[in-house]
Parts: structure tokens; C-alpha cells; sequence
């Protein structure tokens, strides 16, 4: 998979209890086309977003907030740089845009920060190695989405 096609990634609202996100593996579809995870936070209060995005260069995304509401959008690369842009819409009205402007080297795991159309601020992370780049970050063996409030959030 090109680094640079795994900046893909979305974000919405939910409010989180003590839960896991599974592992939502999907390293290629049937005709060949990536697929990465796609994790994200929104605000501070603990909650966060859980789904995947296909494509090469440009594609879509779709998840869960709270495991219930429905999100989908697109994505694609904005330059050579690998700066890419994700818009997602919700069954629930949110609207997000969400910019990537980095991506951590050692994992190849993109990091991009947007906004909700609700105000909320979102970090989003997406790739084929977004556990290891918990683990590295936080230095736990079981990873964490870190969207604070009162709950960790475990990520398998």
C-alpha cells in the first residue's frame, strides 16, 4: 500500500461508555483497492468514530458513531505531498471535514485535524498500522483512542 494512500479519514459524535472499538481489518477488497481502518475523536469529551475508507489516490469512507449512526463520505489526495481532504455526512445531520497535513513515519499512519459543522474540533488517524502507532504513542501494549472524558476508549 502507498503511504500516501492511506490518508483517508472521517469523524463524528457519539458519547462513549466503557467499550472497545474492534479490529476492523481490510488490508485490500476484492479488486485489489486499499482499505485502511479510519479512527477518530471528536471534542474532548470522550467521543469518537470507528470505520474504514477504500480507494487509491481518492475514494470512500464509512463508519459508525456510538456503533449506531451511520456516516459516509469521500476522500482524496489534494497534492503529491500526500495532504489529502475527507468530507462525511450522518444519518444524524453532522457534517465533517477533516485535513491531512502529516504523517507519522515510523507507521505510515495519517494524522489529520478537522471540524463538524457542530463546532466540535476532530482528530482523525487512518492506515494499516494505526494500533502500533498508539502503542508507540503512548508507550501501553493495549492501545487507547485518546478523546478524553471520563472513559478510556480500548482500540483492538
Amino acid at each position: 500500500m502507498n503511504a500516501r494512500g492511506s490518508f483517508r479519514l472521517c469523524a463524528l459524535v457519539c458519547l462513549v461508555p466503557v467499550i472497545g472499538v474492534a479490529q476492523n481489518t481490510c488490508e485490500t477488497t476484492n479488486d485489489q483497492t486499499n482499505c485502511v481502518r479510519v479512527l477518530a475523536c471528536v471534542g474532548d469529551s470522550g467521543s469518537y468514530f470507528e470505520g474504514r475508507s477504500v480507494g487509491r489516490g481518492s475514494g470512500t469512507m464509512a463508519g459508525l458513531i456510538d456503533q449506531r449512526i451511520a456516516c459516509t463520505g469521500t476522500w482524496t489526495e489534494r497534492n503529491a505531498d500526500g495532504v489529502g481532504q475527507v468530507d462525511v455526512t450522518c444519518d444524524d445531520g453532522m457534517e465533517v471535514t477533516v485535513l491531512y497535513t502529516y504523517q507519522e513515519p515510523y507507521t505510515g499512519t495519517a494524522i489529520g485535524y478537522g471540524q463538524a459543522n457542530t463546532g466540535e474540533n476532530i482528530t482523525a488517524w487512518s492506515g494499516l498500522h494505526v494500533l502500533e502507532y498508539f502503542q508507540r504513542e503512548t508507550g501501553e501494549e493495549a492501545p487507547n483512542l485518546p478523546c478524553g472524558g471520563p472513559n478510556s476508549i480500548p482500540v483492538s
